[in-house]
């Protein structure tokens, strides 16, 4: 019942919308269900592409724009002519977008102002009155070319092929408008034999083809970077572990507490505690300037070189010293904050600083010489400073990261805010620095005398 009703009462009120073909031209327009075909082989595969990468928007869009190309020439194939220029009219509507994307272009909200001209195109597919405004399409070409200038002067290789893909089809469809034809005396139609082939369906299917191998190829690469980028942070996040140990090595007199909180993936900050003859130690703690692989593997040379050094000396200006010369030429012009701690079990400190914050005790943060930080001048000398840690009082080290919280109006968390939570646990201090607005690494340690 339902398939008579088909037949016999919807069919007959579709005919009005297909135009009467003979066998002849469904021969001589057999290109179009062919180039059809394929355009929508080509959205088929562009959404494949799609559902297997999701972050390459772009693929969501070519398979749109594509399987709209395909439908249109099947619809013009089979004679539905308002159903071909509905299609057309948004088509012509995505092709900025499509172009936007594929260039890596930003900004492409102002081709949005020619929208209004796809409606005209799109009620002159309905109304025959208004047919005219079918001619209406070709305004799609003007921010086509922007784009395309825009991708061939800032674009990179990739963006370049793609632009130049799209300048063949844009000087194609230049070269059909009327008034260009009778300049050139070219057609839109190539004739092999009885078929007739339209240059513009040819040249979108051409550029369909370039871009899914481009896009293909930059996929693949993409793949490959991101596989060798997450190889290495994963060896970075290795590397850090060693640096700011989650277990600390016990030292004679003292309650050791440390937090270490990335900023990214993987910091500059460090940490370490090197136990010494008589039961001292030295403690270090600084922060290499940079992020990511870089700054870990620059941190591991600093801490392989310092671990090396303690079995010479103690002295932690000597070590300061040593390391900035073994630092300098190797920094990839940056540089490294480190201050060394030497410990003794009755209470007894002796500090040098290259440039880092200085300890907090009691509220305040302590006055201790300071050196430039390593690997800016092989000629830098560092002091040595002593003092005396009371029982069961704490002392507080930190990195930039504290002091150089953000809140999101931009206001810093300062120094003395810092001094004000310095009593506190390494916990409470970093966890009130991310509340305030974490813009940086957070390293804190305290020591605590025991009596």
């Amino acid at each position: 019942m339902s398939l008579a009703w088909l037949v016999v009462i919807v069919l007959p009120k579709l005919n009005p919308f297909f135009i009467p073909t003979t066998a002849v031209d469904q021969l001589h327009h057999s290109p179009d269900l062919i180039l059809g075909v394929l355009l929508l082989s080509l959205a088929i595969a562009f959404v494949s592409l799609w559902l297997t990468a999701r972050d390459f928007r772009v693929f969501g869009t070519l398979a749109l724009y594509y399987g709209l190309l395909g439908c249109e020439l099947t619809a013009e194939y089979a004679g539905a002519d308002p159903l071909d220029w509905t299609l057309r009219a948004f088509a012509v509507a995505v092709i900025a977008e499509v172009a936007g994307q594929a260039l890596a272009i930003a900004n492409t909200r102002w081709t949005r102002l020619f929208w209004p001209f796809y409606v005209l195109v799109l009620l002159g597919a309905w109304v025959p009155s208004l047919a005219a405004f079918r001619d209406l399409a070709l305004v799609s070409e003007i921010p086509l070319a922007v784009l395309i200038y825009q991708g061939f002067r800032h674009g990179n290789r990739r963006e370049r092929m793609i632009a130049a893909a799209f300048a063949l089809h844009f000087i194609v469809r230049i070269t059909v408008v009327p008034a260009a034809q009778r300049f050139t005396g070219w057609s839109n139609l190539i004739v092999i034999g009885d078929w007739r082939w339209k240059r513009t369906a040819l040249t979108l299917t051409i550029l369909g083809v370039t871009t899914l191998a481009i896009f293909v190829r930059a996929l693949i690469q993409d793949r490959r970077d991101k596989l060798r980028l997450v190889t290495e942070i994963e060896a970075a996040r290795a590397i850090q572990q060693v640096l700011i140990p989650e277990v600390m090595p016990a030292v004679p007199g003292f309650k050791i507490h440390s937090v270490y909180r990335p900023f990214g993936e993987v910091g500059g900050d460090f940490f370490q505690i090197l136990p010494l003859r008589e039961g001292r130690a030295l403690i270090a703690i600084g922060d290499v300037s940079g992020k990511g692989v870089p700054a870990a593997l620059q941190v591991s040379l600093l801490v392989g070189m310092l671990r090396a050094m303690v079995e010479y000396t103690d002295s932690p200006a000597a070590i300061l010293a040593a390391l900035n010369r073994h630092m300098m030429g190797r920094s990839n012009g940056g540089f490294t904050t480190c201050l060394l701690l030497r410990t003794n079990a009755d209470g007894q400190m002796i500090v040098a600083n290259a440039g880092h914050i200085a300890p907090y005790c009691g509220g305040e943060e302590l006055s201790v010489e300071n050196g430039l930080p390593l690997g800016l001048a092989a000629s830098a000398e560092y002091e040595e400073s002593a003092f005396t840690l009371e029982s069961h009082h704490q002392l507080t080290l930190t990195t930039d990261g504290i002091v150089e919280a953000r809140s999101k109006t931009g206001e810093l968390y300062g120094f003395d805010r810092t001094a004000a939570i310095s009593t506190q646990s390494a916990e409470a201090i970093a966890a009130a620095a991310q509340a305030f607005g974490q813009d940086d690494d957070i390293t804190v340690s305290t020591l605590t005398l025991q009596g």
